[in-house]
Parts: C-alpha cells; sequence; structure tokens
C-alpha cells in the first residue's frame, strides 16, 4: 500500500521536464486536439497546406508536432512549486514510461450571468478526463460530466421546447422542475493506427466537417453519438468512411421507454489537388428498422454511391445528402472556402422552376485570414450561409437530425445567414468576437402547414407546388453579438478564465416557444476547461 501511494505522489510530482516529454508523445499520438473554434482558428493558420482540416476534430499525428510543442512551450510560466505547476503548466495526474502515458485531469466549467430580463444564470459542471497512449499504435480518451445549471431564457427555452427535454450540444435535461437544468455529458473513444496508411476509431462523440464556423455536412450542434470510423490516406487524398447511430425522441415513435434508433454511413474524400487548391466529396445516408431492416449491410461498402443502395432498398427506407466542398489559398494566409449541398433535385426544374419544393440544396461561402494584416495571431473570419426549404427533411424517420436536434447547420434550413468572427491571442490573454445576422422562415404555430424550417416537419403532398421559395412562412430575423476576453490558465488541459458579453435582438411575425420579439443584453463570466464549443447561438 505505501509503494502505491509513494508511486501516486511520485507520478502527479513530474517535474516540468517530464511532463515535456509525456506532451511530445502526446503530440505525436492518435489522440484528438479537442474541437473548440477559437483554438482550431489558430492552430490552422500554422500548419503545411498538406493537412486535410475539413475533418475535425484533427489528431496530433496529422500535423506537425512542433506546432503543438512550440505553442505549449511558448505558454509555461515555468512555475517552481507543485501547487504552481499543476494550476499553471501541467497535467493534474501523470504516469509516463518507455512506451506509455496517461493522464487524469479535471474538468470544470463555472460561470455567472445575468441579463437584462433579471434573469440570474449560473453553471456548474463536475467531470473528469483521461487520456493515455500503449505504444505507437494505440490511444483512448474519455470524458464524464455530470451538469446543473440555470441558462439565459433565450437559451433555456431550447432545453424545455420538447419532451423528453434536450440541452442543445450536451445530452438528455433530466430536471422536470422548468428552472434549473441537470444533465450529464459523456464522450470517448479508442483509436487503433497499424499503419501509416490506415486508421480505427471507436468512440462516444461528434464530428465537424468543413472549413466554416458552420458545415452544411456535419456540425457539433448535436448531442453526442456512438460512432466507428476508417481513414485512409495515400498520395494526396484522404479517404474517411464513419457509420453513426441516431435516435428520434418523439414520443409517437417511443415504445416501452425506448427511443427510435436511426443509423447513419457518411463518406468523405478530402483531395489536395495542388499546394494551394483543396476538393471535398461528402456523402451520407440515414436509415431506420424498416421492416426489421435493422443495420443494412448495403452501406458496409465503403467505396459505394449510396443512391445505388438507397433504390435497392426503396427510396422511402433511407435519406441520402450529397455534397462538395472546396478551399483556395491566396496569398498572405488567406483562404476561401465553400460547400454546395444537395438533398434532392430535378434537373430540369432546378434550372427552369426555381420554386420547385424539391429543390432542396444549401450553399456555404467564406474568407479567412490568418495573422491578419501581419499580425500573429490575429485571425478574422467572414462567412454566408444559405439552405432552401425542407432541405434535410424527410418524409420518414430519416431526417437528417438526432435528438431534436440538427445535425448539420443549428437553424435547420429555409434561411440565409451572415457571421463575422475574430479573434487575437497575445500570450495568455485572448479575445474572441462572433457576429450573426440572419432570418430564417419558421413554421406558424398551430399551424399543421410546413414551411420548410423544421427539419422534423415534411410537406405534405398536396402542398408539394413551384411556388415554395427561401424565407416562406413565419419570417424571423436575428442579430447575435458575443464578444469575450479570457486568459489561459493552463495551456496542459485548456484550463481558461473567461468573461464575456452576448446582445441578441430577435424578432417574428408571430411568436413561437423558442423565438420571442426580444432584446437581450447577458453578460457572464467564469473558469472552465475548454474541450469542446458552447452553443448559445441558435436561432
Amino acid at each position: 500500500m505505501k509503494k502505491i501511494l509513494l508511486f501516486f505522489l511520485l507520478s502527479m510530482s513530474l517535474h516540468l521536464s517530464a511532463q515535456e516529454k509525456l506532451y511530445n508523445k502526446k503530440a505525436g499520438s492518435q489522440l484528438k486536439i479537442p474541437y473548440n473554434t477559437f483554438d482550431y482558428n489558430e492552430i490552422e493558420g500554422h500548419l503545411a497546406d498538406t493537412v486535410h482540416t475539413a475533418l475535425k476534430p484533427l489528431h496530433y499525428y496529422e500535423i506537425s508536432p512542433g506546432i503543438i510543442e512550440n505553442r505549449y512551450r511558448h505558454l509555461l510560466l515555468h512555475k517552481t512549486t507543485w501547487f504552481g505547476r499543476k494550476l499553471f503548466d501541467e497535467h493534474f495526474f501523470a504516469i509516463l514510461g518507455p512506451d506509455y502515458w496517461i493522464s487524469i485531469d479535471p474538468v470544470v466549467d463555472g460561470r455567472f450571468g445575468k441579463d437584462n430580463l433579471n434573469t440570474k444564470t449560473f453553471q456548474n459542471t463536475r467531470a473528469i478526463r483521461v487520456e493515455g497512449i500503449l505504444g505507437k499504435k494505440f490511444s483512448f480518451s474519455s470524458t464524464i460530466a455530470e451538469n446543473y445549471a440555470v441558462f439565459p431564457k433565450f437559451l433555456d427555452r431550447y432545453a424545455w421546447a420538447t419532451r423528453p427535454h434536450v440541452v442543445p450540444g450536451y445530452g438528455l435535461n433530466k430536471s422536470e422542475d422548468l428552472i434549473h437544468v441537470d444533465y450529464p455529458y459523456a464522450a470517448g473513444y479508442i483509436a487503433y493506427k497499424p499503419s501509416k496508411f490506415f486508421f480505427f476509431e471507436l468512440g462516444h462523440g461528434k464530428h465537424f466537417i468543413g472549413e466554416g464556423y458552420r458545415s452544411l455536412f456535419l456540425s457539433d450542434n448535436a448531442t453526442n453519438y456512438p460512432y466507428f470510423k476508417i481513414s485512409a490516406r495515400f498520395w494526396h487524398v484522404k479517404y474517411t468512411t464513419m457509420w453513426t447511430a441516431y435516435q428520434d425522441l418523439r414520443p409517437e415513435f417511443t415504445v416501452n421507454g425506448v427511443y427510435k434508433k436511426k443509423f447513419s454511413a457518411i463518406h468523405y474524400i478530402s483531395w489536395n489537388a495542388t499546394k494551394k487548391l483543396h476538393f471535398g466529396f461528402f456523402e451520407s445516408v440515414i436509415w431506420y428498422n424498416e421492416n426489421r431492416r435493422g443495420f443494412d449491410v448495403n452501406f458496409l461498402n465503403p467505396l459505394i454511391f449510396f443512391k445505388t443502395a438507397e433504390y435497392e432498398a426503396g427510396s422511402n427506407a433511407s435519406n441520402t445528402v450529397v455534397g462538395l466542398s472546396s478551399r483556395y489559398r491566396l496569398p498572405y494566409k488567406i483562404h476561401i472556402y465553400g460547400q454546395f449541398l444537395l438533398d434532392e433535385m430535378t434537373v430540369k426544374k432546378f434550372f427552369s422552376e426555381k420554386g420547385y419544393w424539391g429543390n432542396k440544396f444549401g450553399y456555404q461561402i467564406g474568407l479567412k485570414y490568418h495573422d491578419a494584416f501581419n499580425i500573429r495571431n490575429l485571425f478574422i473570419r467572414m462567412e454566408y450561409n444559405h439552405v432552401r426549404p425542407y432541405t434535410y427533411a424527410h418524409n420518414t424517420l430519416t431526417n437528417y437530425a438526432h435528438n431534436y436536434q440538427a445535425l448539420a447547420h443549428p437553424w435547420g434550413a429555409n434561411f440565409e445567414e451572415f457571421l463575422s468572427e475574430q479573434q487575437y491571442r497575445k500570450k495568455r490573454f485572448f479575445v474572441h468576437n462572433v457576429m450573426i445576422s440572419g432570418k430564417k422562415g419558421f413554421d406558424f404555430p398551430n399551424d399543421s402547414t410546413a414551411y420548410g424550417g423544421d427539419v422534423y416537419h415534411y410537406i405534405n403532398p398536396g402542398n408539394r407546388n413551384d411556388d415554395k421559395y427561401i424565407l416562406q412562412g413565419n419570417l424571423g430575423k436575428i442579430f447575435y453579438d458575443n464578444f469575450e476576453a479570457g486568459y489561459i490558465v493552463n495551456p496542459a488541459t485548456n484550463l481558461k478564465f473567461f468573461g464575456g458579453f452576448i446582445y441578441r435582438k430577435t424578432s417574428i411575425e408571430v411568436p413561437t416557444k423558442t423565438i420571442k420579439n426580444e432584446t437581450v443584453k447577458y453578460f457572464y463570466i467564469g473558469i472552465r476547461t475548454h474541450l469542446w464549443n458552447d452553443h448559445f447561438d441558435q436561432f
């Protein structure tokens, strides 16, 4: 027992040089670089053009180790006391061996706030994160959290709008008191890289495909889901196949307390055509257990086009979307990027009848500028997103959604959006601002007509005429700005102290459960382990 205790204490007291060795091993491992927008904006500005950046989170082995190591060393405070090292420079607990390491860290998210509607908010997250490497080919990670919070009203409405209740981006809300939300969070994976060509990952989490702040293919908007992923890299190509399991929480499809399951298969091919030009091809199919179909083996083939398998199984049994993406590097670290998402199209009517209901598509155009105006770590983005009505919806359970949330853009469909983003970091201090302005066509309350904004509400065959246009229905407008400033407390764990201000103004023809005619001014302050994105920018 004494030997075990001594080993534990020695592990917690690893001196800084050992911690740097641990970090160096981590930098070349199969572990994921936790995905949050701020850190990725900075990291991507230093990546080689050969790195396939669209499918996120990235893994440490995919990028040059020097990028992560140099960033870590640059932020070190070189504290000498045990408490100072653990708080500001190191992992809380670590075991380091010649061909393995394990780290254990507490995860916190404590924040307080108040808005002009006299709502006092707080969040209390208690969690633990375990990561490790065994040899050169195997890595693992696990995060388990318990959360208790009072959100600002504009976000709180989303947590109570459905039954069962869902906290956007996180999980099911266990509370029933209509004041506090209480929700668990669990994420983890095991990763195996048998050779330089192939990579395998099994886990429970979420993904993001694209170069933008938003994605029209797959985003981290919805809650976590189980998945299995295979990636292959050769020549200038990275090819990823992923199988996932989603669920539909609607009471009418729940049997004996068990939610309806649906499955998905995803392909994404990333091709660096030149040093400056990048292309990507995306396709995804969602199906469910119709006629005891179960997991359809037709979609196990990683090399087929899903439309063929969908046709063989019956068009109503699954929902396929496809997309093209591109990125081009201009001088001075400026990148232009875009996505085109196609859900359904009749070629003749696509060009001759722009109001045809079946013209279901969306597109994104954006520009991002790293080290803007030759100022290191200054980042600027501008982006426009446009999605036509009824995109992602389907006439069965196979809509492009999971746990009441859209799997792509959080606004679903039938909207146009412009956003800008700016951020800057100087040593451990940072500022970050996101501004969003957009319009969306909602359904009218107590009206069964589907106007195309809700991916869960499909159009009735009797209403499928040729006068369906973007922003039809119950028109809503939003202006949202979130300014945040803070200090990186510990770069090893990504612990940050922060404070911010959200200004949010919404207007709508007929108010709904979630959207009101109001102006919100919300101040907040807190400390968090920044491992994922917040989801405060719902419509």
